[in-house]
């Protein structure tokens, strides 16, 4: 396929993502308000859509898949000019920013079921929750974002990564193209390698006058 051709796929996509991610942010954010005030009965009778949230968290990942494949591998493969190169750092910095969003999203959904799971399995006699309960719920919130923040870490390393991938690609076209032109214009291999000569001669001229002024200043010196 072409870059123009990889490039609109690459538009639907993000649209299609902005769209999922924010139905999945609002999603989030039900769910959240579902699990704070503990309503089971809800839960239990389908008003809270809490099955949704798992079937557009695994379309969300696959549509997040699919476009770091194009980003990755598929559009550099296809990019001829600077500009293509632009264009697939700007959608490098679109992918960080939607899968960013999803995964503040996805822990908020994860806090809110480990609440309704602890809040609903162990409630205290006149309903209110156990503080020990709450304590606990803190503890694995503070480990939830510190996974967190290590998926960021390391999906910004996997960027880089990338990145560094596509330069060595490039050095090495670079250095391919290079020596195909060495092979394929008549001469310049040839004159490349007069140049090396005479720069060598050259170079034995200035050792041999520099040998010479130090022998005769050794000499007059001691004479």
């Amino acid at each position: 396929m072409s870059f123009d051709q990889l490039k609109r796929e690459a538009v639907n996509l993000e649209r299609q993502l902005e769209d999922k991610v924010s139905r999945y942010q609002q999603l989030a954010q039900k769910l959240n308000k579902a699990a704070v005030s503990n309503d089971l009965a809800l839960s239990e009778q389908g008003a809270v859509p809490w099955g949704e949230e798992a079937s557009l968290q695994q379309d969300i990942q696959r549509s997040l898949t699919h476009l770091q494949d194009l980003i990755s591998s598929r559009l550099p493969s296809a990019a001829s000019s600077p500009s293509h190169q632009a264009v697939i750092g700007r959608y490098r910095e679109i992918l960080l920013d939607l899968r960013s969003d999803f995964e503040k999203s996805r822990l908020a959904v994860r806090r809110a079921t480990e609440r309704k799971e602890l809040l609903g399995s162990a409630p205290t006699a006149n309903g209110s929750t156990d503080p020990a309960m709450d304590h606990l719920l803190r503890e694995r919130n503070h480990i939830n974002n510190s996974m967190n923040a290590a998926s960021t870490v390391i999906g910004q390393a996997d960027a880089i990564r990338s990145d560094l991938r596509f330069q060595g690609r490039s050095l090495r076209n670079a250095g391919s193209l290079l020596g195909q032109l060495t092979t394929n214009i008549p001469g310049l291999n040839h004159l490349v390698e007069s140049i090396r000569r005479r720069r060598s001669r050259d170079d034995k001229v200035v050792a041999g006058v520099i040998a010479s002024c130090i022998l005769f200043t050794l000499w007059y010196v001691l004479s």
